[in-house]
């Protein structure tokens, strides 16, 4: 499917957890040639890829030219090899010379957010490279289907989570705990007393199966119960 849009690899892989150098590589399947992958894993490039790092906060596609070292490592003084740029510079050795990335967000078994990213690898010129807008739309939802196929596949998937069920209040009581404000600060923007929304925080924690409000406030961020 890639292939007809001009790609001649790509890369799966789960960037919640970006390892530095002697650390476990995080879970990746890819259609890439071993040499290349080898280079990559033997340089442990996975917690200095520019392209992961940005897959991992953003929603948005992107091309690796999006990414600034994408232009400065051709341009980098001999010797000082950082390590972003250094990842260009080895996928620009196997013939790489663009890539078009679709990073894939979801909530996990545990209520936690998981991200990935589908990476597409171009070996033409760069300047050939479809452009981010005329990309197909079923691009983007296949990377999106591919992310949720494979957390079931790992048995990471949400599916059948029970997501438990705040009430207003405990949600008001919450929110207004993520914007800094104390006990009795709530109580009064809400109109109620102080034990009504120790009450109401006492209730939540016990729905979210948690010991202490910044826990039940994590948690509850975390499978978007609450938005801050």
């Amino acid at each position: 499917m890639i292939r007809s849009l001009g790609y001649t690899a790509y890369t799966y892989m789960d960037v919640r957890r970006l390892p530095l150098s002697g650390e476990p590589a995080p879970f990746f399947v890819s259609t890439l040639k071993e040499n290349f992958l080898d280079a990559y894993q033997s340089e442990d490039f996975f917690g200095y890829d520019p392209v992961i790092r940005r897959a991992a906060t953003t929603n948005a596609p992107f091309t690796w030219a999006d990414c600034p070292e994408y232009h400065t490592w051709k341009r980098a003084r001999r010797g000082a090899r950082n390590r972003a740029r250094y990842v260009m510079q080895v996928a620009s050795e196997y013939g790489f010379t663009q890539g078009y990335v679709l990073p894939a967000h979801a909530v996990d078994i545990h209520g936690h957010p998981s991200s990935a990213l589908l990476s597409l690898y171009w070996s033409n010129k760069p300047d050939t490279l479809v452009p981010k807008a005329a990309m197909p739309a079923w691009l983007k939802l296949t990377a999106a289907s591919m992310h949720e196929r494979m957390l079931e596949l790992r048995g990471l998937s949400s599916d059948g989570i029970d997501i438990p069920l705040l009430t207003d209040r405990e949600r008001e009581c919450m929110v207004w705990a993520c914007r800094g404000k104390t006990r009795n600060e709530t109580a009064d923007i809400l109109g109620i007393s102080d034990r009504t929304v120790e009450f109401h925080f006492q209730n939540a924690m016990r729905k979210l199966r948690v010991h202490n409000k910044f826990h039940a406030i994590a948690m509850a961020i975390h499978m978007g119960l609450v938005v801050p």
